[in-house]
């Protein structure tokens, strides 16, 4: 029943595109969707297969995205966990930002969701600015989660003294020339015309952005992202962005969670490699892995590779 609202939300979202040739995936078979009131909001979450008897395991998204664009990993991951993936506040159909938000809240989401769905030890899994979220949560609430994943968070970095000195050599050739302007940019803040002006953006035309800059990505992963892109309705003022970015402050978080916890990020040069091993030295409970060929959106750009570091590692918990 819940899937049948969904899916008229979804029909009305589109109301004005109905021309449209693309169809958006179904729920996934024993998939369902809900509401709860977190944290002063509704908060809308998916449920994967329920599975009661297994270990809760949360998912929370990144900046633009929303939680069915976790459905690739959640359908590798559903017949060992009770799977649940969040709409971030101002995200998919949760509510928006309110006034009085500040960069405490969307971690206060996240923890009074938990309190709220009665969840004991679940575990934590976020992308971006939810890792730096459920790192946030790992560290502020010790005592609320089993463990904390974190895919491609932005890490511990030295200070100015110790950091290498960049040359100043001239940009590239090609760097150069002004490119012409992409007329589906995409932007995280900007003002609310200019947002829901992104909001308006054909579907299709989304769809064919994402599918050509990203190949590696499954047919559904592009097919939510555009959706995602549609959905995404905030920050749409200074103090609302301010709330936002403020929550991917993370200074000190990761060495205070007191659980095991895993850092999956994205392929990159040795030399940074090296960085992003160095700003984890000494916190024995962290375990870092580059996942070769990947971008910011790993789990998008090698799923295999990402399940399965991610299936070893709880079979360490």
């Amino acid at each position: 029943m819940r899937f049948k609202y969904l899916k008229l939300a979804v029909l009305m979202f589109f109301l004005p595109l109905t021309t449209y040739a693309l169809k958006l995936p179904d729920l996934p078979k024993g998939w369902s969707d809900g509401y709860v009131y977190s944290n002063g909001v509704r908060i809308h979450f998916y449920h994967a297969v329920p599975a009661p008897e297994k270990p809760v395991m949360v998912m929370v998204h990144g900046v633009t995205d929303n939680g069915v664009c976790w459905t690739d990993v959640s359908l590798k991951l559903q017949d060992s966990y009770n799977i649940y993936m969040l709409d971030t506040r101002g995200h998919g159909l949760s509510d928006p930002f309110t006034p009085s938000d500040d960069e405490d809240t969307l971690i206060n989401d996240v923890v009074d969701f938990v309190k709220v769905m009665n969840f004991v030890k679940p575990i934590l899994v976020g992308h971006s600015m939810g890792a730096a979220t459920v790192m946030r949560v790992g560290a502020e609430y010790p005592d609320l989660a089993k463990t904390i994943i974190m895919l491609d968070p932005g890490l511990p970095r030295k200070t100015s003294a110790e950091r290498p000195q960049r040359r100043n050599t001239p940009p590239k050739r090609n760097e150069q020339k002004k490119s012409k302007p992409d007329p589906l940019s995409f932007r995280m803040m900007g003002s609310p015309e200019s947002l829901v002006k992104q909001n308006n953006y054909s579907f299709e035309d989304l769809v064919t952005k994402g599918s050509r800059e990203n190949p590696k990505w499954s047919k559904r992963d592009v097919l939510y992202w555009a959706l995602s892109k549609k959905q995404y309705h905030g920050p749409y003022t200074n103090a609302a962005w301010t709330a936002m970015s403020g929550s991917m402050r993370t200074e000190g978080a990761l060495a205070k969670i007191p659980v095991k916890s895993l850092i999956l990020k994205a392929d990159t040069s040795a030399e940074k490699r090296k960085i992003n091993q160095e700003s984890i030295a000494g916190m024995k409970r962290v375990k870092l892995v580059h996942v070769d060929d990947a971008r910011h959106n790993l789990h998008h750009d090698e799923l295999k590779r990402t399940v399965k570091e991610i299936k070893e590692f709880l079979n360490t918990i």
